[in-house]
C-alpha cells in the first residue's frame, strides 16, 4: 500500500512538471532506441557465429597476386586441385562457383540462384540434406553431372513440399537433371544460393591455371591453428610459383577465418557507427542525470518541510527514488517501441548487398541491457541527491529561501561538458561522412546514367556455349525489338555496364617484349554493340566507335580508355596500334581505333582501371569455347525510364522466350545502390550527431535555466545598483559558454583521435579535414549561444523589486 502512495505521489509530481518528465523520456528513447537498434545489427553481422557447425574452423582461401596488386583473386582449378593435394591442416576443403539456374515453365521461364560445387563443399560446411543425398566424386565430373539439390525454401514453394521430389526430373537451362536432395531450412549457402548442382569440370578445365573460376572453402582439422594453414599454404603457393611460373608466377595463397572475410569490408562503418551509438546513450544518461540533480536542487525546500514536519528518512528517499524510476521506465518504454521503430527503418533502408543481412534481427536482450543502463541511471541519480537532501541542515535549508543551493553544480556542469564534447566527436564523423559523399556526388563517372534503362539476361549454356554466331544473332534481334519501342532513343547490348562489376583479363601488345600471362598487365574488359557509347552517354576522345562495318568477317577493333593509353602509350597516338585480350596461339591482335573517356566501372569512389571494349557482334567473348556472358541490355529514352521496363522487357523475351530477364533497373538506381552503403552510414551518424546535438543544447540549457533562477536575488541586486540588460545577457551567457569551450576542447582531442578510425569511410578528405571541424565548431558555438541566450535574456527582463521581495 505505501509503495501504491509512492507510485501516486510520483505520476503526480510528474505531471505536474511536464517539461521536465518529457525531456527525460525523450533523452532515454533516443539512447536506448539508437543502441537498441545499432548493437543488433553489430550482433547480427558482425559477432554472431556463421550457421554452420564450429564456423570459428571455416576459412576461405583466395589466390593473391602483389605486382598486379590484386589481394584476393579466385583459384584457378588446376591449382585448387593441387591445394587439395598438398594441403595437411585442412579435414575438408570444397571449390564452387556462383551460377543460376533457369526452369522450364509453361509461362515465363523461372531463374534461381545457386552454386555449381564439388562433393567437398558439403564435407566442408559438414551440412547434410533433409532428404537423399549430397553428390559423388563420380557426378562432380564432366558427362556425369546430371543431378541436383534443392533448398528447402524453393521445395516448399515450388514443390509443395512433396516428399518424392527425390529422384524426379526437372529441366534446368535445358537438360535433364535429377534431384538426389532437400537441404534443411535455411541453409543458403553461397548467400541467397537455392539450388546446387556438380561442377562438371572436363579434365582440361580441372586443370587450367590461366583461368580462375573457383571459390574456395576449407575447414582446419582440430588442433591447426591458423597461422599454421597460412604458414603451409604460403609454402604451396611458392612452389606453384617456382614449379609454373609462366602462369603462377608473382602468385601466393592467403587464408581468411571466413566471417572475418564476409564481414571485413562492412567492420569500420559498424564500428563507428557503434561509438556513435554508445556517445548517443551517455548523453541521453547525462542529461538525465542532470535533469535529476537540478530537480533535486530545486527541491531542497521542499524535502527540508517534510522533514521537518516528521517524514523520516527513508520515506523521503523512497518517495524520490520511486520518481526516477517511474522515469526510467517510462524512458525505456518508450525507447523500447522506438527501437523497433528505428530497427525496422534501418532494415529497411539498408543496401541489398550488405552481408548477412537475412540473418540481422532486434535483439531484445541488446534492448534490455541498454533499458537496465538507463534505469541503473535513474537509480543512481535519484538515490544520491535523495540522501543528500535527506540529511541537509533544515534550518541552513530554510534559510536559503527559494534560492536553493550550490550542492551538485560542479556535476551538473560536468556533465554539460562531457555532453558537449562528445557532441562534438559526432558531429565531426558526421561532417566527415557528409564531405565524403559531397565529393562522390561530385565524380565525373564518365557516364550519364539519367534515362537509361536495364535489364539483364543470361544466354542458356545448352544453346549458346561455344556458338558466337548465335549469340551475335541474339543480341541482333534484342537490338532490332528494342530500339523500335516508343521513346527510345538509341540500345545496345553489353556484357556487363559500369559499377555492377566486369571481368579483368590478360592482354599484350603488338611489338613489344613477349610477356607471360602472370607477367601480362590486365584490363577491365566489356564487349559491347555499336550505339553503346552513345546510350551510356560516354564520351569519346579520339579516333571512332564501333560500327555496322565491323563484322566477324573485318580485322578484329577494340576501343581503349584514357587510363590505358596513359600508362602505355604516353607520349604517342594508341590509333592504329594492336593488343590482344586473352592469349591465343597464334595472337588475335586486335586495332585500337578509339580512346573513350574514363569511367568509374569498378565504384564511384574507385580508382579507374585500364579498360577495354571489343565489339560484341565481332566476337561475344574472347572465351567463347568455355563461357556463355550474361548480357546487359540497354535503352536511352525520352521518357522516365520506368516506364519502359515492361514494353523492353517484352521485346527481349519475343525473340527467345526460354531465357529470363532478370535486374530491371534504370541505370540511375545502379549508380544509387553503388553508394547506398556509404549513404546509410552518413545518415545514422547525421541522425546520431544531430540527437546528440539536441541533447547537449538541451542539457546546456537546463544549467543555465537553473543557473538563473538560483541567481535572482543576485540579477535584481546588480540591476538595482545600475547594471545594464546588455552586461547581465553577457553575465550569463559567459557561464554557459564557458562550459561549451570547456566541452568543444575536450571534444576536438577526442575527435582527433576517433576520426582516424574513420580513414577507410572517407574519399577525398582527410580525417583532420579543416574545413569539416570549423564547420562543426561554428554550429556548436552557434548552438551553444542559442541554448544559453534564451534562460539569459528571462534573466535580464528581471525585475528588481520582485527579484528582491523573493525572500
Amino acid at each position: 500500500m505505501i509503495f501504491v502512495d509512492d507510485l501516486r505521489f510520483a505520476t503526480r509530481s510528474l505531471l505536474k512538471n511536464p517539461g521536465f518528465a518529457l525531456s527525460a523520456i525523450l533523452a532515454l528513447a533516443l539512447g536506448i532506441g539508437a543502441n537498441s537498434a545499432i548493437f543488433s545489427a553489430v550482433d547480427g553481422i558482425l559477432l554472431r557465429p556463421l550457421p554452420f557447425d564450429e564456423p570459428d574452423r571455416l576459412v576461405n582461401v583466395w589466390e593473391t597476386n602483389t605486382k598486379r596488386s590484386i589481394p584476393k583473386m579466385i583459384a584457378a582449378p588446376g591449382n585448387y586441385q593441387d591445394w587439395r593435394k598438398q594441403n595437411h591442416v585442412f579435414s575438408g576443403i570444397g571449390g564452387y562457383l556462383q551460377s543460376t539456374f533457369t526452369l522450364a515453365s509453361t509461362g515465363e521461364p523461372e531463374r534461381f540462384l545457386g552454386a555449381a560445387c564439388d562433393k567437398g563443399f558439403f564435407d566442408t560446411l559438414q551440412v547434410n540434406p533433409i532428404l537423399g543425398r549430397v553428390f559423388t566424386e563420380e557426378e562432380a565430373q564432366a558427362g556425369r553431372d546430371g543431378v541436383v539439390i534443392l533448398s528447402y525454401g524453393v521445395w516448399q514453394q515450388r514443390f509443395g513440399g512433396d516428399r518424392k521430389i527425390v529422384g524426379q526430373q526437372l529441366i534446368l537451362d535445358g537438360r535433364a537433371r535429377t534431384v538426389i536432395g532437400v537441404m534443411p531450412h535455411g541453409f543458403e549457402y553461397p548467400p541467397k544460393a537455392v539450388m546446387w548442382a556438380p561442377l562438371g569440370f572436363d579434365n582440361a578445365m580441372a586443370t587450367r591455371r590461366d583461368f580462375h573460376r573457383l571459390r574456395v572453402i576449407a575447414r582446419l582439422k582440430r588442433g591447426v591453428s591458423l597461422d599454421s594453414a597460412r604458414a603451409e599454404f604460403l609454402a604451396i603457393g611458392a612452389q606453384l610459383a617456382a614449379q609454373y611460373p609462366d602462369l603462377n608466377k608473382d602468385e601466393s595463397i592467403i587464408v581468411m577465418p571466413m566471417l572475418e572475410d564476409v564481414v571485413g569490408p562492412i567492420r569500420p562503418a559498424l564500428l563507428v557507427l557503434s561509438f556513435a551509438a554508445i556517445f548517443v546513450l551517455l548523453i541521453a544518461c547525462a542529461n538525465v542525470a542532470n535533469l535529476l540533480l537540478a530537480r533535486a536542487a530545486f527541491r531542497e525546500r521542499e524535502v527540508a518541510i517534510r522533514s521537518s514536519l516528521g517524514a523520516p528518512r527513508a520515506r523521503i528517499v523512497r518517495l524520490m527514488l520511486t520518481e526516477s524510476v517511474l522515469l526510467a521506465l517510462l524512458g525505456g518504454a518508450v525507447g523500447l517501441l522506438w527501437a523497433d521503430g528505428t530497427f525496422k527503418a534501418l532494415i529497411a533502408s539498408a543496401p541489398p548487398n550488405l552481408p548477412r543481412l537475412d540473418q540481422v534481427h532486434i535483439d531484445w536482450r541488446i534492448a534490455g541491457l541498454t533499458l537496465a543502463v538507463s534505469l541503473a541511471t535513474g537509480i543512481l541519480f535519484g538515490i544520491v541527491p535523495a540522501w543528500h537532501l535527506s540529511k541537509a541542515d533544515l534550518n541552513a535549508v530554510l534559510k536559503t529561501g527559494a534560492r536553493g543551493s550550490t550542492a551538485g553544480s560542479a556535476l551538473r556542469s560536468g556533465l554539460v561538458v562531457s555532453q558537449v564534447g562528445a557532441t562534438l566527436i559526432l558531429l565531426a564523423g558526421a561532417g566527415l561522412l557528409l564531405r565524403s559523399f559531397y565529393e562522390i556526388a561530385h565524380v565525373d563517372a564518365g557516364f550519364r546514367p539519367e534515362h537509361v534503362m536495364t535489364m539483364r539476361l543470361a544466354p542458356a549454356p545448352y544453346k549458346y556455349l561455344g556458338h558466337a554466331d548465335r549469340q551475335m544473332e541474339l543480341a541482333r534481334g534484342i537490338l532490332g525489338k528494342v530500339s523500335v519501342l516508343p521513346g527510345v532513343q538509341s540500345a545496345a547490348v553489353s556484357t556487363d555496364v559500369p559499377l555492377l562489376g566486369s571481368p579483368f583479363y590478360i592482354m599484350r601488345f603488338e611489338g613489344r617484349p613477349p610477356v607471360t600471362p602472370s607477367q601480362a598487365p590486365i584490363a577491365n574488359f566489356f564487349a559491347v554493340t555499336p550505339g553503346f557509347f552513345e546510350t551510356m552517354g560516354m564520351r569519346l576522345v579520339r579516333g571512332r566507335g564501333f560500327t555496322a562495318q565491323d563484322t566477324p568477317a573485318s580485322p578484329l577493333v577494340v576501343v581503349v580508355n584514357q587510363t590505358l593509353v596513359d600508362r602505355y602509350f604516353p607520349g604517342q597516338d594508341p590509333i592504329g596500334k594492336r593488343l590482344e585480350i586473352a592469349f591465343r596461339t597464334p595472337p588475335a591482335w586486335r586495332e585500337i581505333i578509339g580512346v573513350i573517356a574514363d569511367v568509374r566501372t569498378q565504384g564511384l569512389d574507385q580508382d579507374t582501371p585500364v579498360q577495354a571494349y571489343t565489339d560484341y557482334l565481332q566476337l561475344p567473348s574472347p572465351l567463347i569455347s568455355i563461357l556463355t556472358p550474361a548480357i546487359t541490355v540497354l535503352a536511352r529514352t525520352t521518357q522516365n525510364p520506368a516506364l519502359l521496363g515492361p514494353a523492353m522487357k517484352e521485346a527481349i523475351l519475343s525473340v527467345d522466350r526460354a531465357q529470363p530477364v532478370f535486374s530491371v533497373q534504370p541505370m540511375t538506381e545502379i549508380v544509387s545502390q553503388s553508394v547506398a552503403q556509404r549513404r546509410i552510414s552518413l545518415v545514422l551518424l547525421a541522425f546520431f550527431a544531430v540527437s546528440a546535438l539536441f541533447l547537449a543544447a538541451l542539457g546546456l540549457y537546463g544549467v543555465i535555466s537553473y543557473s538563473v533562477a538560483q541567481r535572482t536575488k543576485e540579477v535584481g541586486i546588480r540591476m538595482a545598483l545600475g547594471a545594464r540588460q546588455g552586461h547581465v545577457l553577457m553575465l550569463i551567457q559567459r557561464q554557459g559558454m564557458t562550459l561549451v569551450l570547456a566541452g568543444m576542447g575536450i571534444g576536438m582531442v577526442g575527435a582527433f583521435l576517433l576520426t582516424r578510425l574513420m580513414s577507410t569511410l572517407v574519399f577525398h578528405v582527410t580525417p583532420e579535414d579543416p574545413l569539416t571541424f570549423a564547420v562543426v565548431v561554428i554550429l556548436l558555438i552557434g548552438v551553444g549561444l542559442t541554448a544559453c541566450y534564451l534562460p539569459a535574456r528571462r534573466a535580464s527582463k528581471v525585475d528588481p523589486v520582485v527579484a528582491l521581495r523573493q525572500e
